[in-house]
């Protein structure tokens, strides 16, 4: 049970640093696509992509470590492109 609770709080620790990480370089992007949450998705995203990565790493599950660090990363494509689409469909929303 300890095991399970230590992944955990590594786990949330590399996800939570990947999104401090994006929000700092967010700051960095050309103006348009400075929208306040952008950076802050990147970066969890990818901090949970490498978390979910190491974790099936430590489980010695190659196959789980793979599977999951692509599905992280085809979740985070989806993103701009629903951003993308939702501007197409309603041109006066907020999303930059």
């Amino acid at each position: 049970m300890v095991e399970y609770i230590i992944f955990g709080i590594i786990d949330n620790a590399v996800m939570l640093s990947g999104a401090l990480f994006g929000i700092s370089i967010e700051r960095k992007f050309p103006k348009k696509l400075q929208t306040g949450y952008l950076g802050a998705t990147l970066g969890a995203g990818l901090g949970n992509t490498f978390s979910d990565f190491l974790g099936g790493v430590g489980a010695t599950n190659m196959d789980l470590a793979f599977g999951s660090a692509i599905g992280c990363i085809i979740a985070l494509v989806l993103i701009p492109m629903h951003n993308f689409w939702i501007r197409r469909v309603n041109p006066k929303t907020k999303y930059n």
